[in-house]
């Protein structure tokens, strides 16, 4: 086996681990923070503003489907959480506000 062809196996388990690595620690710290809020207000909200705002697209594209109304109580259980609880899991700085169910 050529020298370069070593380097590069070398260097590819490195990237791998360190790209695995990494990985596992932003995953573990989320979770860890995810605790803590559980462990001081009981909750968090469910929902990303982006899954959010895909639940509030589908519903609008249909309103009548036979699914609907499970996604409307998946928005209602997310108005709560946020009402509830002061802290937050998800970055909401710069989403929408969550309007109120008509």
């Amino acid at each position: 086996m050529s020298m370069s062809a070593i380097i590069v196996m070398i260097a590819s388990i490195i990237a791998l681990w360190g790209v695995a690595s990494y990985a596992l620690i932003v995953s573990i710290r989320h979770e860890e923070h995810k605790l803590a809020l559980i462990r001081s207000q009981g909750d968090f909200e469910p929902y990303s503003p982006r899954a959010f705002r895909d639940l509030e697209r589908w519903l609008t594209q249909h309103p009548e489907s036979e699914h609907a109304p499970e996604i409307r109580e998946w928005q209602q259980s997310q108005r709560q959480s946020m009402k509830r609880n002061p802290q937050r899991f998800y970055d909401w700085s710069h989403a929408d506000d969550i309007r109120e169910a008509p």
